[in-house]
């Protein structure tokens, strides 16, 4: 039911899936490939924060949340993704909540992970 609701779209290295800043209208799950986590710090200069591959999520806590894309979305090989739009995660809202609710449940153990992975990696950071 949730990848009949899905646009399936193909992306080349280097292709941006997602822009830093932009409004988060839709979140993406990473069929094959790999794409790069880019922050811009300020003054002209990026930092590549984590490789994401298959099988995973980017732009689920945008979706639910309405804020704006945190990070860049980069392509870094031949990646294929498949796009889910807030006006499909609206309408799966209304129609279907047990899947909407096993969604949630699925973007709470991603983040759970994600957030696990950042306090790590500011241990390693400030030794």
């Amino acid at each position: 039911m949730l990848a009949q609701r899905c646009k399936r779209i193909q992306f080349g290295p280097g292709e941006i899936i997602a822009r830093q800043g932009e409004p988060s209208q839709s979140m993406h799950f990473i069929l094959e490939g790999r794409v790069a986590i880019v922050v811009d710090i300020g003054n002209g200069r990026t930092v590549r924060v984590r490789s994401l591959g298959r099988h995973t999520t980017i732009g689920e806590m945008g979706l639910i949340t309405q804020r704006p894309r945190s990070a860049t979305i980069e392509a870094e090989v031949e990646s294929v993704v498949y796009e889910f739009r807030e006006e499909d995660y609206e309408q799966l809202k209304n129609e279907k909540p047990a899947l909407t609710q096993a969604l949630l449940t699925y973007v709470i153990r991603v983040m759970a992970e994600r957030l696990g992975f950042a306090s790590r990696l500011i241990g390693v950071l400030q030794r």
